[in-house]
């Protein structure tokens, strides 16, 4: 709280609290601070909806959604060299799904 009160007495107009996903420890973070609430949750964190329940304001994934790209890629890789077979490869974008998200607009 201390760290959130000296970040807003420098001009900060949100607080980033890593880490903190405990439904009741962000409750008194939402409470006790006097700016929105952002936070990065993952797995075992609760929903997006009870989150802004509480009051976050942000929600972050983080680094998380590119650890579990690069999870996939190690399973792959690992399937591909131990068994020859390419099963974890399903699922994955075909490139006209991946054209559309990059869009065309220049």
């Amino acid at each position: 709280m201390e760290r959130a009160a000296a970040f807003r007495a420098a001009g900060a107009d949100g607080i980033f609290v890593p880490g903190a996903v405990d439904p009741g420890t962000v409750k008194l973070l939402v409470d006790g601070i006097d700016a929105p609430l952002n936070v990065m949750a993952g797995p075992g964190a609760p929903l997006v909806v009870d989150l802004a329940a509480l009051g976050v304001a942000r929600v972050s994934a983080g680094s998380g959604i590119a650890q579990a790209a690069h999870g996939l890629v190690h399973r792959a890789a690992r399937e591909l060299l131990e068994s020859g077979m390419y099963e974890a490869l399903e699922g994955g974008l075909g490139y006209g799904s991946l054209n559309d998200l990059l869009g065309t607009v220049r």
